[in-house]
Order: structure tokens, then C-alpha cells, then sequence
């Protein structure tokens, strides 16, 4: 499983990019994605035939999500915001990626 999931999974009519994956216990594992497809986490284990109980979100991207509460915010400060900036300065945007040529 761990292997399967790091290496890439067919979902969406696409193949997951590769990942790190890492076995936590018998049925807790972390995984830290290079991509973000709409669910993907839980479509890759519905694709290997596991069930997503619980998942926990511990960052995103450079910003770390420990000590916010569940519905809770906080602002960025100026250097999160420009490491964020400078990663997805190659990345396509949403509506450029969802565009369909005809």
C-alpha cells in the first residue's frame, strides 16, 4: 500500500504524481502530496481498496496548520506570503488549468 501510494495511483483518468509516504502504525500512515486533485487522498485508497476514517490536514504547503482550531483562521504574515508566492510562481492557475480547448 505504502508503495503503491508513493509511486503514483490511477485516479480521475490521470496518474497521481509521486509522493512521500510513510507508515505511521498498522492503519495511520502520512503522506505529504505534490499536487492537490480534488480529494485525492481519499480517491487514491478507494483505488487500492481502503477507506479513508479520518484524515488530518497538518499543512499547507509551507504554512503549518498546528494550533488553529478546527474552523478557526489566522492572517499570513509578509514572509509566508512571499514563499508562497515563489512557490507557485511555475505552477498553472485554476481557471488557465480548467480551460478546454475545442
Amino acid at each position: 500500500f505504502i508503495k503503491k501510494m508513493s509511486d503514483g495511483v490511477k485516479i480521475l483518468n490521470t496518474i497521481t504524481r509521486k509522493c512521500r509516504v510513510e507508515k505511521i502504525s498498522k492503519y495511520i500512515f502520512s503522506i505529504v502530496l505534490t499536487q492537490g486533485l480534488n480529494r485525492q487522498i481519499r480517491r487514491m485508497c478507494e483505488a487500492l481498496d481502503y477507506e479513508v476514517v479520518k484524515l488530518v490536514r497538518t499543512r499547507i504547503m509551507n504554512i503549518s496548520l498546528r494550533g488553529i482550531e478546527q474552523g478557526s483562521w489566522r492572517l499570513l504574515n509578509n514572509a509566508e506570503m512571499e514563499k508562497i508566492n515563489k512557490l507557485v510562481e511555475t505552477s498553472s492557475k485554476t481557471e488557465e488549468a480548467s480551460v478546454i480547448e475545442e
